[in-house]
């Protein structure tokens, strides 16, 4: 028991310290994140001195179970690429060009469409995708537009990690925690539905009373006009997202596990975009996007 303590403990303050200071190897071309090769090593020196025994782990790995991790990454990451691809045919990039343009010069109209945008793309994604997504956006006018960009990462932050509550698929926290205890997808949304709303209403006005007098100063500059790649694609995508979700939603009242629905969604979007891709004779650009960005580091 000591052992395992130990080397936990210190596999989490690697692990943090990897994340700080050393965040991706390189070599060559090829690049990865170094905090799943710290934890990595940690688990595998847990089996080497017998802490963890292989038919245990095993067992787990196959167990049929809610908490079986490999359900679990397979759900996380199928609804991720299912995201990314909506990304990568250019929807994310137009939805936050379009509210940066509503907005015209005033910072306090950005501030609530962001919120808003920001909030409603979380629920029926996921707060990871929403935050990277938009990050180099609002970087990018804050710049151009000679204002503070802080308010708005702020803003981008709490508003995509306080709508991930709504839904389990919103972040892996959610789909660990809500599945370790039995609690199906309907169940899930109807507990957390009002808290998440509540939350999110205290948050916007405690942001606004946070940043009032910067989002008073008057923004200069526009965001480059962007565009879908590729529209039939994009039906493709939003169709694919839509479906998973409501049989996510549906799933737990005729006997579908959540991770096959997800699973099922990504690999039937992938068959559909590379027949239309043979049929077009266009390279799946976007499908490759999704494989480089989806997070196989989990």
């Amino acid at each position: 028991m000591l052992a395992v303590i130990l080397i936990g403990g210190a596999t989490c303050m690697l692990m943090i310290t990897g994340v700080l200071f050393f965040p991706v190897i390189r070599i060559k071309r090829l690049k990865a994140d170094s905090y799943w090769v710290i934890v990595l090593l940690g688990a595998l020196t847990l089996i080497a001195i017998g802490s963890v025994k292989t038919d245990y782990l095993w067992s787990e790995l196959v167990k049929e179970t809610s908490i079986n991790p490999l359900k679990i990454l397979t759900l996380f990451i199928s609804m991720t690429i299912l995201s990314l691809f909506l990304d990568e045919v250019g929807f994310f990039r137009y939805l936050a060009c379009k509210t940066l343009k509503l907005a015209a010069n005033s910072q306090f109209k950005l501030f609530v469409w962001l919120y808003i945008i920001v909030s409603v793309l979380t629920v029926f994604t996921s707060n990871d995708i929403i935050i990277l997504t938009f990050t180099p956006f609002i970087c990018y006018f804050a710049k151009n537009a000679g204002i503070d960009p802080v308010p708005y990462l702020v803003t981008e932050f709490v508003a995509a990690n306080t709508m991930s509550m709504t839904l389990i698929i919103g972040n892996p926290t959610n789909i660990y925690i809500a599945t370790s205890y039995g609690v199906n997808f309907l169940e899930y949304l109807e507990t957390m539905i009002l808290p998440t709303l509540a939350s999110a209403i205290v948050s916007f006005f405690a942001l606004y009373l946070l940043f009032r007098k910067k989002l008073k100063v008057k923004a200069e500059g526009t965001c480059e006009t962007e565009k879908i790649t590729d529209k039939f694609y994009f039906i493709v995508g939003i169709v694919h997202l839509a479906a998973c979700t409501v049989l996510l939603a549906i799933g737990s009242y005729i006997g579908l596990e959540m991770w096959i629905v997800s699973l099922v969604a990504a690999i039937s979007l992938f068959t559909l975009v590379l027949t239309a891709g043979l049929i077009r004779r266009r390279k799946p650009t976007e499908l490759i996007g999704c494989l480089k960005r989806a997070p196989w580091q989990l």
